[in-house]
């Protein structure tokens, strides 16, 4: 225990005295924390991390809630208001809740979540170089995970199969690794091409290049459809910006889209039926194999949990079952239509593989509105900063984050890992950078005709 003691206190003397340095050395643990299993009443913990955050947390209500050095404009922030009306609902779905102590958990993970990572993560991004330093904390150490990873994976010739868990202990699984590298690619090539609009030197735009080949790399080899998927979701967002789309032009053509996939969904899933191609055989063809739901078990057993979900929010609609008591809940949801051999009659196997389902499911309706709310403001002020930002700074990092979003709000049609510390630190790392954006480096105000086109 004494070896630990001068690591205290350097931690309590920067939590007093320099707390934007602490996050930042946070942000950096997140990648190489390892994450323990079952340490109390069945509960894991991912160290040296989410202590720190716990200890941030407390630190943050006490000295800026209580003693009210915090900007309290964050919380008159159109996003801020989205994201506490989300967790407002969230405890009112505690109390109603049919796992409670679970739920309670759930509430209390996202809280300390949301006050490092968002709250307080706002008002350090007021000074715009401590952007910077968050992306940067993330990327190296991802990194060097990456490298680990990739001489690992060498010794199984980069086989699928070894794919799955390889990047442990860091990462518990190559879905979660996958969408972590995702969410910097976008930045990182922004950085590349227009590193030099940005007044990076030489050696920073060669060190984005060496940081986006590699996390491409790793990427391509982490054998997550997922995470290829949301790639090119986020080129196709990103033609959108280029032809400076408003927030109404995409949520028409997301309308439109979902109306023709309701209304034609028997011949869709009738033609993915068709589909025979195993996920274990290839680039090409496990990519191909992304739609199949007729014999690729880990398909089938995502539409079991989707399914398992739709009907769990049948019975609950208002409050659902409680947040994060899915993976308690939804066994005899199944239906046995969509069972598959990995299926278990105990419901003991995850979430709902899906970040819009499992809210849906765990919270109601309400629950999901009000996440898709937060979703709807940060694009709103987003392609507002993209498009009318007053410095070419501001353009390309918000076109960066957003597009970063982008790639984390698509994989999360397939998966849900919003409650990993891995993710949670970008998901509400990033969308505090919009906030602080909007909020302290303003854009230029335009016209009323220009606002109204």
């Amino acid at each position: 225990m004494t070896p630990a003691l001068p690591g205290l206190a350097l931690i309590a003397l920067l939590a007093v005295l320099r707390l934007d340095v602490l996050i930042i050395i946070l942000v950096g643990l997140v990648p190489i924390s390892i994450n323990i299993e079952d340490l109390v009443l069945g509960m894991g913990i991912s160290v040296p991390d989410e202590p720190l955050i716990i200890g941030i947390f407390l630190l943050v209500i006490y000295k800026f809630i209580i003693d009210g050095e915090y900007d309290f404009r964050v919380f008159r922030h159109p996003i801020s208001i989205a994201i506490l009306i989300n967790l407002l609902w969230i405890l009112v779905t505690v109390l109603t809740s049919q796992e409670k102590i679970v739920s309670l958990k759930f509430f209390l993970s996202r809280s300390w979540f949301l006050v490092v990572f968002y709250f307080l993560s706002v008002v350090l991004f007021k000074q715009f170089s401590h952007i910077k330093h968050y992306l940067w904390a993330y990327i190296i150490p991802l990194g060097i995970v990456i490298v680990l990873t990739l001489i690992k994976h060498q010794e199984d010739d980069f086989s699928q199969i070894s794919s799955f868990e390889v990047m442990a202990p860091f990462y518990i699984a190559h879905g979660i690794y996958a969408a972590a590298i995702a969410f910097f690619i976008p930045i990182l090539l922004l950085w590349v091409l227009r590193g030099f609009a940005l007044k990076f030197n030489f050696t920073t735009v060669l060190l984005a290049t060496f940081f986006l080949l590699l996390f491409t790399v790793g990427l391509i080899l982490s054998y997550t459809r997922a995470g290829w998927i949301s790639l090119a979701a986020t080129a196709v967002f990103g033609i959108a910006m280029v032809f400076r789309f408003r927030i109404w032009h995409l949520l028409v053509v997301l309308g439109v889209v979902v109306a023709i996939i309701t209304v034609n969904f028997d011949d869709i899933f009738y033609q993915l039926y068709q589909n025979k191609q195993n996920s274990a055989e290839g680039f090409e063809k496990h990519l191909e194999s992304v739609s199949n739901v007729r014999n690729d078990v880990s398909n089938l057993e995502r539409v079991n949990r989707w399914q398992a979900a739709i009907n769990m929010v049948k019975e609950r609609p208002i409050f659902g079952f409680g947040p994060g008591a899915y993976s308690f809940t939804y066994a005899p949801y199944q239906d046995p239509e969509f069972k598959t051999p990995i299926t278990t009659a105990f419901g003991d196997q995850g979430h709902a593989h899906s970040e819009y389902l499992n809210p849906l499911s765990e919270s109601g309706w309400l629950g999901l509105i009000s996440f898709l709310g937060i979703i709807l403001v940060v694009f709103q002020k987003g392609l507002k900063l993209v498009y009318y930002g007053r410095t070419i700074e501001i353009k390309i990092f918000s076109a960066g984050i957003l597009l970063g979003l982008v790639t984390y709000l698509a994989h999360g049609l397939l998966n849900s890992y919003s409650e990993q510390d891995k993710i949670a630190v970008l998901l509400w790392g990033f969308i505090a950078m919009i906030t602080a954006m909007d909020l302290y480096h303003q854009p230029i105000r335009q016209s009323q005709d220009d606002e109204s086109k």
